[in-house]
């Protein structure tokens, strides 16, 4: 079996139907998305005529056999995370202004607003970023697969945290074996390849193909968005349990 995975769209639609299409042409079986669908900054400008929440998340609906929330999903609807990382949200964190909230977070969690541009989405659009779940447990072809958009405890993202070394893996590892699961796939770093990690070693890994040895891992793949870095999506075979990491075809900026 083959499935494909796609993650940190941001509202990209173009490069949505490129991952997709390109996908297709290499057989991909099922598609996982692992979070951040909607979600616009201000460093994403590139593509903002043909920016468009609705049109993602309705393809992503129709063509994925799960999906995750990210962080900025959460932020769209105004959700704070279950897996809040030791961070205390409250009950009405949104109810409170930016300078409350910057000055309660003293810059642990993102607070979106000092560089996100305003959501354009339809009701059935925010119905259904309300409802996905921060992780998800896939059976494909018998084998296990822990999805989220970051790692436990953080699995959507919502903690300013950046993962340097396998260590800071530990409670994510017991946490998908407690789930029965070794290998684990999310996104939110934006890597230009991919993270993959044991319990030991963490490398950063370019675009290419990597076998995987059926030991505990996390691999974190590349974002779909035609953002400054390199865009992608990956594509793992479970018979041979090769990994595929694959650049999209860069297009030139829209202005």
């Amino acid at each position: 079996m083959k499935v494909g995975f796609i993650s940190d769209i941001h509202e990209d639609i173009e490069s949505l139907r490129d991952a997709f299409a390109l996908l297709e042409r290499r057989q991909c079986d099922a598609v996982v998305c692992l979070g951040d669908i909607v979600g616009f900054t201000i460093p994403f400008q590139r593509y903002i005529r043909t920016r468009d929440a609705d049109a993602c998340l309705s393809l992503v609906r129709a063509e994925c056999a799960s999906v995750v929330a990210g962080n900025h999903d959460l932020f769209a609807v105004r959700r704070t995370p279950r897996y809040d990382a030791g961070f205390t949200y409250g009950l009405n964190w949104y109810a409170l202004d930016y300078d409350e909230r910057s000055r309660r977070s003293r810059n642990r969690v993102w607070l979106y607003e000092d560089s996100e541009m305003p959501h354009f989405l339809s009701a059935g659009s925010r119905e259904y970023l309300s409802s996905l779940p921060e992780y998800a447990v896939e059976d494909f072809d018998g084998q296990r697969v822990f999805l989220s958009h970051f790692h436990y405890p953080d699995l959507s993202g919502s903690r300013i945290d950046s993962l340097r070394r396998a260590r800071h893996l530990r409670q994510h590892f017991s946490f998908i074996a407690q789930h029965d699961c070794q290998l684990s796939f999310s996104g939110h770093g934006h890597p230009e390849g991919c993270a993959r990690s044991d319990r030991k070693r963490l490398r950063f890994l370019r675009f290419g193909s990597y076998a995987l040895d059926g030991g505990a891992e996390w691999v974190a793949g590349p974002c779909v968005a035609n953002t400054t870095r390199a865009n992608g999506c990956m594509l793992y075979d479970t018979a041979s349990r090769q990994l595929d990491v694959i650049p999209l075809a860069s297009r030139k900026t829209i202005v």
